[in-house]
């Protein structure tokens, strides 16, 4: 009875060494091998390439317009943005959701696009740029109660609760669709709307 598991061993093992695969299986499963580490050394397809060119090549006015919601795809190319782009673009916003940080860079957004639009022919996209300046120390009040910096959205202080009144929307003495502007982290005054036709 002992030497009946011996000898199953060592029929397996003798089985195991006489079965030998072709040289053909060898190679093949070299091959498979091979490959998968060559597929494996090879960069990913690159899906996202448009993607990526666009917003490699953004402007200010490009990215503010990124920071307002608008898709990639949306972003209108050329050096010039014409009327009726501009109105196309406004329309857009005008249907798209958008999150609390995407209120005030579309404000500014809406600012611009309207200036394209009535000005009757196209607006280079540099001089877009250069107004895209006029705001970047500017904040506008956001339906959570926060004052957020014009161009990015980024929350600087939390004024209150916003209520609707006679004349708009605000909080406490803030006002929405206002520009303000701060000298320091408590002192808060209300600033003029930049003048694009004087830029």
């Amino acid at each position: 009875m002992p030497s009946e598991p011996c000898s199953r061993r060592r029929w397996i093992h003798v089985a195991c060494l006489s079965v030998r695969p072709p040289l053909s299986l060898l190679v093949l499963m070299a091959v498979l091998a091979s490959g998968a580490t060559a597929c494996a050394s090879r960069p990913p397809p690159e899906a996202l390439a448009a993607t990526r060119d666009t917003l490699a090549g953004l402007d200010e006015f490009g990215a503010l317009l990124l920071g307002a919601g608008l898709p990639v795809e949306a972003i209108p190319e050329g050096r010039s943005v014409s009327p009726v782009q501009a109105e196309r673009l406004r329309r857009h916003f005008g249907i798209l959701p958008y999150l609390p940080q995407h209120y005030a860079p579309r404000v500014v957004a809406d600012e611009l696009l309207r200036y394209a639009a009535r000005h009757g022919q196209g607006v280079s996209r540099w001089d877009l740029s250069r107004m895209v300046q006029e705001y970047r120390n500017l904040f506008l009040l956001r339906q959570d109660g926060f004052l957020a910096a014009a161009l990015t959205g980024e929350p600087a202080r939390w004024v209150g609760s916003v209520q609707v009144r006679d004349d708009g929307a605000g909080a406490g003495e803030f006002e929405m669709g206002e520009f303000y502007t701060r000298a320091d982290d408590e002192s808060w005054r209300r600033a003029d709307h930049p003048n694009l036709d004087t830029l």
